[in-house]
């Protein structure tokens, strides 16, 4: 039988062998670099952009606070 998997003896993870011969999950700093990179990241205007962002929510939430008293007041 061709086994081309290994598993780990600490966390029972199971990964191919053309992964590597250390387990990914008890080795985090093993990271593929083919992930995205989330070094610009910030999400909700927390990143290097976040000026910018917070300038366009803060346009939405003028916008929909408009729409939301014409509504209400029978628009």
């Amino acid at each position: 039988m061709n086994n081309d998997f290994l598993t780990c003896k600490k966390c029972d993870f199971e990964w191919h062998k053309k992964d590597g011969s250390e387990c990914p999950v008890c080795n985090p700093k093993i990271i593929p670099k083919d992930l995205p990179s989330f070094e610009n990241g910030g999400m909700f205007g927390t990143g290097p952009n976040q000026k910018r962002l917070g300038v366009y929510y803060k346009a939405v939430g003028l916008i929909a606070l408009v729409y939301l008293i014409y509504f209400l007041l029978g628009g």
